[in-house]
């Protein structure tokens, strides 16, 4: 079986990260590509170092019959799907969308984070959220996912199984994220400059980060008593996500943490849980593993974790195909190992 796939923004770090992963992909023909600013070139001309290509240019979804078409994959910026081209499909198509346009369940929640207005937000109970391991049933049968974003990806995939599980009273969790740049994608912006960031580093978007309510979301939905505390760095490298993620070991001590997790995943290919060893991002980088550590601190009044990602790859386009394997009942990780 092979499916019929479109990529809106494909020219993006996030974008072509997803065409080179697809363009591995066994079941799938990449049928239509879309943009903005790349519209009329090639992708073969856009993407001289991926082999195989077909041989399409880079067009406008307006001019494109989407009749044969199984799924959509969106990485746009956000705002951009849900103002300008989910209004103009008709649904029959399956959609991925790697923004934040449908992750969150409260319009003033996202309309304050993104600070962009929502037009479609009444489309968005169609929308499953996206992270791979925890919501494997609902995402197999849904048409519709909102891909988690990056940071969200790296904790949640630890912190939610300790919160099923073991952290069910009041507490208070601080995760202290550091990020290479390609998460800010290709939008021109003076902090992410090489001058700016080439043997720099330095704490962003520390009381309004757009993920954080991505985040709290998802943790209350275990626990609704958890506060948090989310701090986002960036780092002088190109891709790769550490959080190191803090509460008082009262909660749940360090081997407690460790065996709930090594059991939560002990199936899954792509999460792997260590005690005492600390994760590298150049385990990571260009993967779609998790690499976690857990740890007691020395006083053993907290426990902490360090969960790496690839900010491109399983912070986003790698759990996209993961997603979509799942939805056509694909080997989960076709083209990604």
């Amino acid at each position: 079986m092979s499916i019929n796939v479109c990529i809106f923004g494909v020219s993006g770090y996030t974008g072509s990260t997803l065409l080179k992963l697809l363009n591995k992909h066994k079941n799938v023909n990449l049928v239509g590509v879309f943009g903005y600013t790349s519209v009329g070139k090639k992708i073969q001309d856009l993407f001289p170092n991926l082999l195989n290509l077909p041989d399409i240019k880079i067009g406008n979804y307006k001019n494109f019959d989407f009749g044969k078409t199984d799924l959509i994959f969106s990485c746009l910026p956000h705002g951009q799907f849900q103002k300008e081209v989910f209004a103009n499909l008709n649904y029959k198509e399956s959609i991925i969308d790697l923004s934040g346009d449908f992750r969150l369940d409260i319009k003033s929640e996202y309309e304050k984070f993104y600070k962009c207005k929502h037009t479609n937000f009444l489309q968005k109970k169609k929308f499953v959220y996206g992270l791979t391991e925890i919501n494997r049933k609902e995402i197999s049968s849904s048409k519709f996912i909102a891909n988690p974003g990056c940071y969200p990806t790296s904790v949640l995939i630890p912190l939610v199984p300790l919160l099923k599980a073991k952290i069910k009273s009041q507490a208070h969790i601080v995760v202290d994220s550091k990020s290479g740049v390609s998460g800010a994608g290709k939008i021109l912006n003076e902090q992410n400059l090489f001058s700016e960031l080439s043997n720099n580093f330095f704490s962003y978007g520390i009381d309004n980060h757009k993920h954080y309510p991505e985040i709290l979301q998802e943790i209350r939905k275990e626990n609704s008593n958890i506060s948090l505390t989310f701090i986002p760095h960036l780092l002088p490298i190109f891709s790769g996500i550490q959080s190191n993620i803090y509460f008082d070991s009262q909660l749940i001590n360090a081997e407690e943490a460790f065996n709930t997790l090594k059991n939560f995943y002990q199936n899954e290919i792509f999460v792997k849980i260590f005690k005492n060893k600390i994760p590298k991002l150049s385990e990571v980088q260009n993967t779609n593993y998790v690499r976690i550590g857990v740890f007691a601190d020395i006083s053993k009044r907290k426990t902490i974790i360090i969960s790496t990602i690839d900010n491109l790859v399983k912070g986003a386009a790698g759990q996209a195909i993961q997603n979509m394997n799942l939805m056509f009942g694909f080997n989960e990780s076709e083209s990604l190992v």
